[in-house]
């Protein structure tokens, strides 16, 4: 007989998975029109976010062979979630029946120990990764309206504020610009 691992957390093993909530919403941004009303254009979806009550305890419900008894287990996990908030550490949950990767931690509710046993509750969502890419851009797009000229040049003009001291902008940029 094979016992399933009801929650495991970047490894760590608690004893038992009290409630589970999987949240998904989605973001419409409103536009107020002339006309008083609200038009939307999109909907934008936010990543999942997973809340879940974990019990955790000194004298381990299941897997109590691989765990052993600990009267040091409770505090050990629970050091070790807060050093995994601190590091701000993208994780893997198992549960019984679905796997969660690049989950990030953002609540954590520790209550206080109750003869040797916890029920933690945290809140993790998905992180969405992205990656950069280096294009090459063909010359063509460097270079700007119908002459060709190289886009982004300046002309600078000499210009008298009309202070006593007789001082240009010119003169009074002169050194953020490098001349």
């Amino acid at each position: 007989m094979t016992i399933k691992q009801p929650v495991s957390i970047d490894g760590i093993t608690f004893d038992a998975l009290i409630e589970s909530d999987e949240e998904y919403t989605s973001d419409i941004p409103q536009y107020p029109v002339e006309d008083g009303y609200i038009v939307s254009d999109n909907v934008t979806n936010k990543p999942l976010e997973l809340s879940m009550t974990l019990f955790l305890t000194n004298t381990p419900v299941t897997h109590a062979v691989r765990h052993g008894v600990s009267p040091m287990r409770v505090d050990e996990v629970t050091s070790r979630l807060l050093q995994m908030r601190e590091k701000k550490d993208v994780v893997k949950i198992v549960t019984s029946d679905k796997t969660y990767d690049d989950m990030g931690l953002t609540s954590l509710s520790i209550p206080k120990e109750v003869k040797g046993s916890r029920e933690i509750k945290v809140t993790f969502q998905k992180v969405i990764k992205t990656h950069t890419e280096q294009v090459s851009i063909p010359e063509s797009y460097g270079k700007s309206g119908k002459t060709g000229a190289n886009a982004g040049t300046a002309k600078t003009k000499v210009v008298n504020t009309g202070s006593s001291g007789g001082s240009t902008l010119y003169e009074w940029f002169k050194p953020y610009i490098g001349e």
